[in-house]
């Protein structure tokens, strides 16, 4: 049993203490409602937390009211509570404002759960105080303890992700591999690539942040790793293709399937050599890739030729595997200049 700790986990447990000391310090009541806030605030960058805290004001504003209103109105019955929490979920989620639901609940359940004393001015001034201490802990943990580094997450992700649908178009042309395990890869791989593409929408939303140093360089490795994504898209797409069409290929016509290996050989060599000219690992000629380039677009051609004048049964498997080919290289090609472009502007920097 893998028992692992991570730095977001460790954030949540700081945001707990640091709400309980300050609640403990003001002498507030009910502090399980300040640490409950601060866990359900923790969020995976600075940005999101920072949004968080907007929607957060908009979100128990509506919270407020109704909590008033319902006390106003109901009185503190348990039915109450439930009908009141129902309407501002409703609300909440048709102004857009789902992920702070959670916690405008707990607004209102606090509001409403009226002391003997009945509901004043100060009474709600602290079951706010609350919610906004649990928040604003969470936000500020979150700022200033293990600062997360989103680029080197996300290209681990990326790396990881691209080594598996490498291995995989290596293994599928030459069926090196049983249908269940295959079937297996697929899910892992889909799955890396979902999460690598949930990954750069967090890092997107840094773009906009003022904790960012270094922000040109930034938003300039924020396009690499959109297009480095897209190659993902494409390789898997490809991938999918093969599996579902190159055995049909290969009863159709030998010569054509032996084409298509060649060519996604290529290509997979290709897309590993971009990944580590990115990481500096290999410097690749740009006059010995413009000819490897050529010689692929050589052997699209061919294949598009052989395409010409086959029946409908052979463009059903073929065309699918090419156009696939096709769209995986265009991307290629145009990953490869935006990293021969931050090569160009990395060397100019360091004056070489």
């Amino acid at each position: 049993m893998e028992f692992n700790i991570g730095p977001r986990m460790v954030k949540t447990g700081l945001a707990v203490v640091l709400t309980l000391l300050i609640t403990n310090m003001i002498g507030l009541e009910l502090q399980l409602v300040a640490a409950i806030a601060a866990v359900l605030a923790m969020q995976p960058s600075i940005m999101r937390s920072f949004a968080y805290i907007k929607e957060v004001l908009i979100s128990n504003g509506v919270g407020l009211v109704f909590a008033l209103l319902g006390i106003l109105l109901l009185g503190s019955h348990p039915l109450s509570v439930g009908v009141v929490v129902i309407i501002s979920i409703a609300i909440n989620i048709k102004l857009g404002l789902n992920k702070t639901v959670s916690l405008t609940v707990l607004t209102i359940v606090t509001l409403m759960l009226a002391s003997s004393d009945g509901v004043s001015f100060i009474y709600v001034i602290e079951r706010l105080s609350l919610v906004a201490i649990g928040v604003l802990s969470a936000f500020i943990i979150n700022v200033l303890i293990y600062p997360p580094d989103h680029q080197k997450i996300l290209f681990a992700m990326i790396k990881e992700a691209s080594e598996k649908t490498n291995f995989l178009l290596r293994v599928i042309p030459n069926q090196t591999m049983s249908l269940p395990q295959m079937k297996g890869e697929d899910r892992e791989t889909e799955k890396l690539i979902n999460k690598t593409k949930s990954y750069y929408e967090i890092i997107s939303d840094e773009k906009t942040s003022l904790f960012i140093r270094k922000k040109i360089d930034f938003l300039r490795n924020i396009v690499i790793y959109k297009h480095m994504i897209r190659v993902l898209e494409k390789k898997y797409t490809l991938i999918q293709s093969l599996e579902k069409n190159l055995d049909h290929i290969e009863t159709i016509s030998s010569g054509k399937s032996h084409l298509i290996k060649k060519l996604v050989s290529e290509i997979n060599m290709y897309s590993e050599n971009i990944l580590l000219m990115y990481e500096d690992k290999v410097i690749l000629d740009k006059d010995l890739q413009k000819v490897a380039k050529s010689a692929m677009r050589v052997t699209i051609n061919n294949l598009i030729e052989e395409l010409q004048g086959s029946g409908f049964e052979k463009w059903t498997y073929l065309f699918p595997i090419a156009s696939s080919i096709i769209e995986l290289f265009y991307e290629l090609d145009k990953l490869e200049r935006f990293v021969r472009l931050k090569e160009l502007r990395g060397r100019s920097r360091d004056g070489k």
